[in-house]
């Protein structure tokens, strides 16, 4: 006989599942009692907000699903905020939970939640497994959905008595024989239902998985009007005079040959957050970061291209500004394409002319041949000539006081010709000013989340990542707001001896907040100030890590070098100074209607500072 935890355990392994994160409970105790002196090593975070935070870090670092297993009710309820930032920046998650037994389920038992009407909306499946027999399919099925297509957030929620009881393992072997191979799968999600409830039975994400698989006359007929599209497609970029590639976090995996292509075809590129370092932003082709605090020059291409290639990006909100007034010309032109592999994202934000559902591998295979290389001088001069213009800068203080983009350019300096660093970063001004003046050469080096913007991500993301990536060094970059908020997981490093290195850039206010406060609410400050922060030095040494502080220019140097030196966990606390973040495309703003540094500036008044050398 075989019980159910063993079951869920068997499968873990089966899907080379080597970590996981976990946060023990009543209902959840028989699967997490398979752990012990197991094949699968687990980590505790100090809640279940912060190991799925870890585990969201660790599958956005590495490619491979994080693993959270969490008990019922609280357990459950605490990871949605990072069930959903996994989903909405298509990281593969998934989240086993336990709930109480059947018998009792409806009954407002003892940690008792709604788990799977509660998470359906933000993941790709959510399911409530009914019976011993199904776990093998299941978790399958799980693993599959949560890694295919744009990859996503997965909840299994399990009751305790599904657990504990136990079947025949000739029967399970024999059952599991069914799932063996994808044209099976696919046969059983589009005919034995009865797995999935009704509401989950056929969502867009099992047709796609099913597809895959499908083999049919009208698949052949798609293919035909496909291939029609890329013909049409290459006709249009080899017409145009001033294209741009527009990369979003959909090309990590072929970071190389999109390189070989754009430095063969000389199409210059912009990225969206997710996308940084898929194409070394040292290059000259490179125009760094779009969007809403992206570079002058990217925003000014995409306003002046007459043809915008979209891939593996989705057009969002913030890369955008407003949609009315975006990218005229290539509008006008009927140049505006898009490859992306996950369909209800085509048209959302902006209506595409020439859209394609697909891998950006595929695509790029599909176009690279047949695209003429040209040299596209005029073009490129009027790029370079904006990056002149209007490049990333700042003003240092004459009283030394240290500036948010001192810290950042200075640790860019340190660490430029190193290929073994990570960073991570929580939500706020010291994450737009990292992707400006940080040079990001490599894909999955900026760890941050996205869409949904989830303050205090970072230590969870750097734990996470350190995890997956013992090789490399991990840099945990966050600001005063965003650190209080899961400050309690330096437990978490020390317990485990991660040797993750934490900035806090201290300025004792919720600094994007706040400066949206004073250019767009009328100066009418509301709750943005951190007056009481604590002296992270003193705190993290209470964890016996260990810590130094830093709030002047002279020192700078020397403390990000004892920093980055340093073989352990180490936080360092940067007091800073904050101010706004510049370039800014206000709201309702087009992209080229930017707040500049220095047309803003130049109505302050800067006696105190002057240009950093």
């Amino acid at each position: 006989m075989i019980s159910g935890a063993t079951l869920v355990y068997n499968k873990l392994i089966q899907n080379k599942v080597k970590h996981t994160f976990i946060y023990s409970g009543g209902a959840i105790m028989p699967l997490i009692d398979k752990l012990y002196n197991s094949n699968i090593k687990y980590y505790i975070n100090s809640n279940e907000h912060n190991g799925c935070n870890s585990a969201v870090g660790y599958a956005k670092s590495s490619g491979n699903p994080g693993i959270m297993i969490v008990t019922s009710g609280p357990g459950i309820t605490n990871c949605i905020t990072s069930m959903l930032d996994s989903t909405n920046d298509s990281t593969p998650l998934i989240v086993l939970s336990g709930q109480i037994p059947l018998s009792v389920m409806g009954t407002c038992a003892f940690q008792e939640s709604p788990a799977v009407e509660l998470t359906k909306p933000v993941t790709k499946l959510s399911y409530c497994i009914q019976n011993i027999d199904e776990i093998p399919y299941v978790i399958d099925t799980a693993f599959n959905i949560a890694t295919t297509g744009k990859k996503g957030c997965v909840h299994i929620d399990i009751p305790k008595c599904i657990l504990t009881a136990n079947i025949e393992d000739n029967y399970i072997h024999n059952y599991s024989k069914l799932y063996t191979n994808n044209d099976k799968i696919s046969h059983i999600i589009d005919n034995d239902i009865k797995h999935y409830p009704t509401q989950n039975s056929m969502t867009d994400y099992d047709n796609i998985f099913i597809n895959n698989y499908s083999k049919s006359k009208k698949q052949t007929k798609e293919q035909t009007t496909e291939q029609k599209q890329i013909n049409k497609i290459i006709k249009i970029i080899n017409a145009a005079e001033k294209p741009l590639l527009y990369i979003g976090q959909g090309c990590k995996h072929i970071s190389k040959e999109l390189t070989e292509f754009i430095n063969k075809t000389k199409i210059p590129v912009t990225t969206t957050m997710h996308g940084m370092g898929i194409y070394d932003e040292t290059l000259p082709l490179s125009l760094k970061m779009c969007g809403m605090h992206g570079s002058y020059y990217a925003n000014m291409a995409l306003q002046n291209a007459d043809c915008i290639i979209g891939i593996g990006a989705r057009y969002d909100d913030r890369t955008t500004g407003n949609i009315n007034k975006y990218a005229p010309i290539a509008f006008k032109n009927d140049a505006i394409i898009n490859c992306n592999i996950e369909k209800s994202e085509i048209n959302k934000t902006i209506k595409c002319n020439h859209a394609v559902v697909m891998d950006s591998e595929l695509f790029l295979n599909k176009i690279k041949y047949d695209i003429i290389a040209k040299e596209r001088v005029p073009w490129l001069n009027q790029i370079n000539q904006w990056k002149k213009e209007h490049p990333f800068e700042y003003t240092k203080t004459l009283t030394g006081v240290l500036k948010t983009q001192d810290v950042l350019s200075e640790l860019n300096n340190q660490i430029k010709s190193r290929d073994d660093i990570i960073c991570t970063f929580g939500v706020g001004n010291h994450l737009m000013m990292g992707c400006q003046f940080i040079d990001w050469k490599y894909p999955n080096r900026v760890i941050a989340s996205g869409s949904l913007g989830v303050m205090g991500c970072s230590i969870g993301y750097s734990i996470g990542s350190q995890i997956a990536n013992k090789d490399k060094t991990v840099i945990c970059i966050d600001g005063d707001g965003s650190f209080n908020m899961t400050l309690n997981d330096l437990k978490t490093i020390k317990e485990y001896n991660l040797p993750i290195k934490i900035m806090i850039i201290n300025d004792s206010k919720l600094t994007m907040v706040n400066i949206w406060e004073k250019l767009f609410f009328n100066k009418r400050y509301t709750a943005t100030d951190n007056n009481n922060n604590p002296d992270y030095v003193k705190l993290a040494e209470s964890f016996g890590i260990m810590s130094i502080y830093c709030d002047n220019q002279i020192d700078l140097t020397e403390s990000i070098e004892q920093f980055l030196k340093y073989d352990e966990s180490i936080l360092c606390e940067f007091k800073v100074i904050g101010e706004e973040c510049l370039p800014l495309v206000g709201p309702g703003k087009a992209l080229d209607d930017m707040i500049l540094f220095r047309e803003y500036n130049n109505n302050l008044n800067l006696s105190n500072e002057l240009p950093p050398n």
